[in-house]
């Protein structure tokens, strides 16, 4: 397994004289680790050193398997950035081989909690991720600085991804016309893709006229039910769309507009349902079964990624919060999450991770997915 073309772009910041590791041992440990269970850097160590004689098949250990201090260590100073391409390229590769006529990223944050101040429970780092729902794959992250917040990093992370011929969906905290770091839809629209944005009521005379102007007339726009059944309720989206804009003031500088989309939401589980009303921005012009598609399909890096991390990684009980700690392990979960999500068999993540502690043959199967490109 050739893990110098995987890791080799990363730079070491370390001082050579005082040297005991390589890096790309480092972090090839603290992957293989990650993937087999462990969730912080005690772990880390504690795997590396019942799995030594496995790990010196494919690595070099010129001292054997670092502490978790400098694991520590490593992962507090290494570039974020280098690291965190080692995920993304991968993922590019693996979009190159798919066909697809549109390239849905999903673009949301997630706080760490652990990372919060004891009492304030929003104080944690939040981390604003990149995710294409389709295939599972993550395409970039920004940390969301502690003095902002997401409608800032989000036109940051929309520079650093290819957006050509990409449809790209967030929530409310993309709907910004201006925005001192750029419109992320004008971003979005230069970079050769097309948006897809709630809207809610912070827009007070925007989300206002929209909702007014969709209800009284949804009964003459096209329109699309979507019905599921499943873990004991019942959930029905009617999704309506609006191309005639002209008579909407409010949305008027919007010069790349074309559709309003408004869902109709309920929702009965346990003999209690509940009514919600959403509407979205777009600048494409589909139909309403495909918009709602689209919509559902946003919640998949809820469901899929952000869910995943908390729940098979624990990632919201993680404390690891200093230098480039958190967004580096942040990437390592990724990029395990990511090699899990490419095996092709019936289990479960968590079953997959498990398994591979338990069988080192599996573990390499796993690991060729990351390095045979």
């Amino acid at each position: 397994m050739n893990w110098q073309k995987v890791f080799g772009s990363v730079p070491d910041f370390r001082i050579n004289r005082r040297k005991k590791h390589n890096l790309v041992d480092i972090l090839v440990i603290a992957l293989c680790a990650i993937v087999s269970g462990a969730d912080d850097f005690e772990e880390i160590e504690a795997y590396g050193k019942r799995k030594e004689v496995f790990l010196r098949g494919f690595l070099e250990l010129p001292n054997g398997i670092p502490s978790h201090d400098t694991f520590n260590r490593v992962f507090k100073y290494m570039d974020k950035s280098a690291f965190g391409g080692c995920l993304y390229r991968w993922s590019k590769e693996l979009l190159g081989f798919i066909k697809s006529s549109i390239v849905q990223i999903n673009v949301d944050g997630k706080v760490l909690c652990g990372t919060a101040k004891s009492g304030f429970k929003k104080s944690g780092i939040c981390i604003l991720s990149a995710w294409v729902a389709e295939h599972h794959l993550i395409l970039g992250q920004e940390k969301v600085d502690a003095k902002s917040n997401e409608k800032t990093a989000i036109p940051e992370l929309l520079k650093s991804l290819d957006l050509e011929g990409s449809l790209v969906s967030s929530d409310a905290a993309g709907c910004q016309l201006k925005n001192a770091d750029g419109s992320p839809c004008d971003l979005i629209i230069e970079k050769g893709g097309d948006y897809l944005i709630a809207i809610k009521k912070d827009h007070k005379h925007m989300y206002e006229q929209i909702t007014d102007w969709m209800s009284k007339r949804k009964k003459h726009m096209c329109f699309d039910e979507w019905i599921d059944f499943g873990s004991g309720r019942i959930e029905k989206r009617v999704c309506y769309v609006e191309t005639q804009l002209a008579l909407l003031d409010d949305l008027s500088e919007w010069k790349h507009l074309k559709s309003i989309i408004m869902v109709e939401a309920n929702r009965e589980k346990g003999g209690k349902i509940t009514y919600e009303n959403r509407f979205y921005l777009s600048s494409l012009e589909v139909t309403a079964k495909e918009f709602n598609k689209l919509i559902r399909n946003h919640w998949s890096i809820e469901n899929h990624l952000h869910w995943k991390l908390d729940v098979v990684f624990r990632e919201d009980m993680s404390r690891t919060k200093t230098g480039n700690a958190a967004e580096n392990m942040t990437t390592a979960r990724k990029l395990a999450l990511q090699l899990l999500n490419q095996v092709q068999d019936k289990e479960s993540v968590k079953n997959r991770r498990k398994t591979a502690g338990w069988d080192d043959n599996y573990l390499l199967n796993i690991l060729k997915n990351l390095t045979k490109n």
